[in-house]
C-alpha cells in the first residue's frame, strides 16, 4: 500500500493528521491509535466479527493492516486481508483468533482486497503451510509470480531519474516487490458472494489502487470491508499493479468512488486506520483530491511542456514537499505522476 500525500492548500490527509472530516469514527480506540500513529488492541465489531491489527515493517505510511475474522455457522473463521506475512504477525493472529474462541486450524478460507503484500502476506503462507483457501479478483493475480525486476528499472529510466537518485530508488523496489510466489485458490469477480456459511458477504468491485482491487459488503452486518479503496485519513495511491499501458487507473478510480454513494448506510472497515460511518462524503473527498491532483499536474505539464516525469513530479505540492518524501513515497509520487499525465492525455489535454 502506498500513500498518494495532497498538498497545500488543502489540508493534508496524512497519518498523525485527521481528515478534513471526521466521517464518523464508530471505533474510539482505533480512531486515537491512527492519530497517534501506533498499533490498535483487538477488537470485536460485531458479533462474530473481529478487527486484528497486523504490524507492517517500517514503511513511513502506515503501522498496521487490520485483517478482519468473520466466524461462520459451522464453526470455522474466514480472514479478509490477512496481513505481512511475518512470524510475529502469526504468532498475533493465532493469540487474536485463540480470544475469539478459535485456532489456526478453524480457518477455512482468506480473501484479500487486493494484490499487496500487507493484504495478502500470511494468506500465501496459510495456503502453502496449511492449504486454507485463497480469494483474490482475477485482476489482480498478476501478483501470482514474482515480480518483473525489468519492468521496474525501465520505470526508472523512463521517468528520467538523475543518475545519482537512482539507487536510492532502486533500494525501495517496485510497490509490491516483497509478495510471495503464490496461486490464488478462487478468482473473484464482481458481484460473487464468498462461501461463508451462515453470512452474505459480496463482491463489489472498485479498480483504481489496483485492478483487481475490491470492497466486501456483509449484507446481514451492514458492513463493508474497503481495503484501500476508501480509507479515513489516507489518500490510497492509484494504479499499482495489475492495469495495462492501455488502461486508466484515475479514471477507473474516479467511477469506483462515485459508486461508494449507494452504500453509504454501512460501517466501514477499512484496511488501515479506524472504522467510520459517512463512506459517500468520504469517497466523493478523495474523487475530489485526485481531480485537483489531476488539474495540478495539466498546469504543470502547460508549463513545461518538454519536462520529464521526475521534473514535473518534484514540482508537485505534496504535503511533505518533494524534498520530505521518502524513497519509498518518493516512487510513488512518480508512478503516480505518470499515470495522471496519461490520464490527461488520453483525454487530449
Amino acid at each position: 500500500m502506498t500513500l498518494d500525500r495532497p498538498g497545500q492548500p488543502d489540508k493534508p490527509d496524512k497519518p498523525g493528521q485527521p481528515a478534513m472530516q471526521p466521517y464518523g469514527p464508530t471505533s474510539e480506540a482505533q480512531y486515537r491509535s491512527a492519530l497517534a500513529r501506533t498499533t490498535p488492541e483487538v477488537e470485536r465489531v460485531r458479533e462474530g466479527v473481529w478487527a486484528i491489527p497486523l504490524p507492517l515493517p517500517r514503511t513511513g505510511v502506515v503501522e498496521s493492516t487490520l485483517c478482519y475474522a468473520l466466524g461462520d455457522a459451522s464453526g470455522g473463521v474466514h480472514l479478509v486481508d490477512p496481513g505481512w506475512d511475518t512470524d510475529d504477525n502469526l504468532a498475533r493472529l493465532e493469540t487474536a483468533l485463540t480470544h475469539a474462541g478459535f485456532a489456526l486450524h478453524d480457518i477455512r478460507s482468506t480473501v484479500s482486497t487486493h494484490a499487496h503484500p500487507d493484504h495478502l502476506g500470511l494468506g500465501g503462507r496459510l495456503q502453502r503451510e496449511r492449504g486454507v483457501p485463497l480469494a483474490l479478483h482475477g485482476s489482480d493475480h498478476w501478483a501470482a509470480g514474482p515480480p518483473d525486476r525489468a519492468h521496474a528499472e525501465q520505470a526508472l529510466q523512463r521517468w528520467g531519474v538523475p543518475t545519482e537518485e537512482l539507487e536510492a530508488l532502486r533500494a525501495v523496489g517496485q510497490p509490491g516487490s516483497s509478495r510471495p510466489t503464490f496461486e490464488p485458490s478462487v478468482l473473484l469477480s464482481d458481484g460473487d458472494v464468498l462461501d461463508i456459511p451462515g453470512r452474505r458477504v459480496r463482491v463489489i468491485a472498485t479498480p483504481g489502487h489496483t485492478a483487481g482491487s475490491i470492497c466486501l459488503l456483509d449484507e446481514g452486518d451492514a458492513l463493508l470491508f474497503s481495503g484501500d479503496h476508501v480509507l479515513p485519513i489516507i489518500t490510497p495511491g492509484l494504479g499499482l499493479g495489475g492495469f495495462g499501458p492501455e488502461d486508466d487507473p484515475i479514471g477507473a478510480a474516479l467511477d469506483s468512488y462515485e459508486r461508494m454513494a449507494a452504500y453509504d448506510e454501512v460501517e466501514v472497515c477499512p484496511g488501515h486506520g479506524y472504522r467510520f460511518r459517512g463512506l459517500a462524503a468520504r469517497a466523493a473527498e478523495l474523487a475530489r483530491r485526485h481531480r485537483r491532483r489531476r488539474e495540478e499536474i495539466a498546469g504543470l505539464r502547460r508549463e513545461h511542456p518538454d519536462a520529464s516525469v521526475w521534473e514535473i513530479a518534484r514540482r508537485v505540492s505534496w504535503t511533505d514537499g518533494w524534498g520530505g518524501l521518502t524513497p519509498f513515497l518518493r516512487r510513488s509520487a512518480l508512478a503516480q505522476t505518470e499515470l495522471f499525465l496519461a490520464h490527461l492525455e488520453r483525454a487530449g489535454r
